[in-house]
């Protein structure tokens, strides 16, 4: 039997709690894109590497995706796999899907042959796949299995109503609709659609965890759009906003983005192949002014500013959303400072998605110090029966629940989410002391990898470097460090212990090998380095080992 035949939903109780405290409601997806290209036709929705669409012209584009999936027998109800990058294909298909009723399993386009078999195990035999054309050929072993493979690009832009306009790359400013609402004639993209029911199954997405292998986890509208409405709250986002979007379209942070500028009538700008000096220049050009996503990112964007001089363009962020990682603060300082950009600190999770952040009230210093305040309904109880310090959460914004009902027994503790961090919560602010296990245990004595990291993160000659345990037949684990050097640097093993002595790291917790990368750093869409994968690709790298492990 398909997994999808016993997805979970929202409890009846649950929701009735949510909408008594207007944290759910019953809000249309006809008010996100169709209510935006009635109020303001001519302004970008969406805009990709290639093109921007109108909202006249991307309600038309949905509009015609719910027939075209309609005339391939998707049904309200069926499960259907989504691979896409970060194109206008992509959100037109899900808006799409959304409407058709359709449970999304979404992966990126990147995603390897496993992962899209894991999608294929999910769903009942031989189910539709939305595929970029691109990508068909190498992911041909298993698309073989589903009953249809339809190319993304179908999902693209159509001829709109008579007299509408033509995309532009550039937002413009507001339409304001004419005559009242009850005087204008009927929208042209009205529905021909029912609206899905907000409590059920909407979105399936894998995260890696902490098994080994990918776990399902499930949401429905009301729980992506309270997340959304979060990240809306935490950094002012409105219809003026043009959020850029650089994590995966098909990742939490993406997701919640999309139904942001929906939802308030924004722009939304897709960036499909980052390049620091590149996306920095289409950035400015579409006039970006929210960034949300993996620290790394803002990173390598704020250092192609610096780069570019006096004379180069800056960057013309207004807000600036970070979670997981936290920037080194001479870059915070310099976004603020120098830039004149916001910084809006966020927690969450594919599961939690902005389940705390910063506040607009909040002044520069009380932005850099923690992880935000609660937003509206979140509920933590820091202390688990793993560990004392376990941050457990509630919520509107929290996930349905995991494909794989095993999954749930670890993960939920009085019907609370086991988050595996630890936390401290103060005044209904919540600071991220780090991951529960987080550490490498060399000789019995347990080493953070939290606070290692911590102290790489000026390391000379490095553009990445991240911290994570080897096995080792001697001590259990040693610590190892991988580097990504910063063009011709030489960092050596030396030189890194030299940083972190100088750094007071204690001696016992030096690490005892460098391994050199070519390339950025494995990430999860987050941006939070994948440990699990340094482990797996160190053998055969370039690496500096101590004078233990070479004999000497």
């Amino acid at each position: 039997m398909s997994a999808l035949a016993g997805l979970p939903r929202a409890p009846a109780d649950r929701a009735a709690r949510h909408r008594a405290d207007g944290l759910w409601d019953n809000r249309l997806l006809a008010d996100g894109v169709e209510a935006g290209a009635d109020r303001r036709p001519d302004v970008v929705a969406v805009v990709d590497n290639d093109r921007g669409l109108s909202y006249a012209q991307l309600a038309t584009a949905v509009a015609a995706g719910v027939t075209a999936l309609a005339a391939r027998g998707v049904r309200a109800g069926d499960g259907v796999v989504l691979v896409s990058g970060n194109t206008r294909h992509g959100v037109i298909a899900y808006h799409a899907l959304l409407r058709a009723g359709a449970t999304t399993i979404l992966l990126d386009r990147r995603c390897g042959v496993a992962d899209l078999r894991v999608a294929l195990d999910a769903l009942s035999a031989r189910p539709r796949v939305i595929v970029p054309a691109a990508e068909a050929e190498r992911l041909a072993e298993p698309l073989a299995e589903a009953a249809e493979v339809v190319p993304l690009e179908l999902f693209d832009e159509v001829s709109g109503p008579p007299g509408e306009p033509s995309g532009s790359a550039e937002p413009s400013e507001p339409s304001e609709p004419s005559g009242s609402a009850g005087s204008r004639p009927p929208s042209p993209w009205a529905r021909a659609w029912a609206e899905p029911d907000r409590d059920r199954a909407a979105v399936v997405l894998f995260t890696s965890g902490t098994t080994s292998r990918p776990k399902g986890l499930v949401h429905s509208l009301n729980t992506l759009t309270a997340g959304a409405d979060n990240m809306a709250w935490t950094t002012s986002a409105d219809e003026s906003t043009v959020v850029f979007l650089v994590s995966p379209l098909t990742s939490i942070t993406g997701l919640s983005q999309i139904h942001l500028a929906a939802d308030r009538h924004a722009t939304l700008a897709l960036e499909d192949r980052f390049e620091p000096e590149r996306t920095l220049r289409q950035m400015n050009a579409v006039g970006a002014t929210l960034l949300g996503g993996a620290p790394v990112i803002a990173e390598r964007l704020l250092r192609a500013a610096v780069a570019a001089g006096p004379d180069g363009a800056g960057i013309g962020l207004r807000t600036l959303a970070l979670g997981g990682a936290m920037l080194p603060r001479p870059l915070l300082e310099l976004a603020t400072d120098t830039f004149g950009i916001e910084i809006a600190r966020v927690y969450g999770s594919s599961e939690a998605p902005t389940f705390s952040g910063s506040l607009p009230g909040d002044d520069r210093e009380r932005r850099l110090s923690d992880d935000g305040a609660l937003l509206p309904g979140s509920e933590v109880r820091v202390g688990s029966s793993q560990h004392p310090r376990e941050g457990l959460l509630r919520g509107p914004n929290l996930f349905l629940g995991y494909l794989d009902a095993a999954d749930n027994e670890a993960a939920f503790e009085d019907g609370w989410f086991r988050t595996g961090d630890q936390l401290e919560l103060h005044d209904g602010r919540l600071t991220v002391v780090g991951r529960l296990k987080e550490v490498v245990n060399r000789n019995g004595l347990k080493i953070s990898l939290t606070e290692i990291d911590a102290a790489l993160a000026d390391l000379p000659g490095a553009v990445e470097a991240a911290s994570f345990g080897m096995p080792d037949p001697s001590t259990g684990e040693r610590l190892a460090v991988a580097v990504w050097p910063d063009g011709g640097a030489a960092v050596t093993l030396a030189a890194l212990v030299a940083h972190l002595v100088a750094r007071g790291t204690a001696t016992r917790k030096l690490p005892e090998q460098l391994v050199r990368w070519d390339a950025p750093l494995p990430r999860t869409a987050s941006g939070k380095v994948v440990r699990s994968r340094l482990v797996i690709e160190t053998p055969g790298r370039d690496s500096d080992l101590a004078a233990r492990l070479t004999g000497g």
